[in-house]
């Protein structure tokens, strides 16, 4: 009996780490605009990563890069904005609405999680 527990158990941890080992996690590709700020205000991500932006304030935002790379059009509270970074650099970005709102995101080369094509831009966005 001891023994069936003990073969239960070492599967369950195998399978618990294969699963975490599968798995992503979206919050580090995540800036949160929230109490007039964006949290994290730098961000740093690997090339082909998807950062996605979230509305947790109460007022209209709008997402634009200082170089024209991306533009999220006007976020409404609870609507969000992907961009995919394609090409390295470092992004810096702002709140159209609001100047004093500011935030960069940088892109290093370290193993890209996706094959794709890049465009001029160094990326692709769409809005939710």
């Amino acid at each position: 009996m001891y023994r069936n527990f003990l073969v239960f158990g070492v599967f369950l941890v195998l399978g618990v780490v294969a699963v975490s080992g599968c798995t992503s996690s979206q919050s580090g590709s995540t800036v949160t605009i929230q109490n007039m700020a964006f949290n994290p205000s730098t961000l740093n991500v690997q090339v082909g990563t998807t950062v996605m932006w979230i509305n947790k304030d109460s007022t209209t935002h709008h997402v634009v890069s200082d170089t024209g790379v991306f533009d999220s059009g006007d976020l409404a509270t609870g609507q969000s904005y992907n961009y995919t970074f394609n090409q390295t650099g470092s992004f810096p970005y702002h709140c159209s609405i609001h100047p004093s709102m500011t935030g960069t995101i940088v892109v290093s080369t370290s193993a890209p999680t996706s094959t794709g094509s890049s465009n001029s831009s160094g990326g692709s966005g769409i809005k939710y």
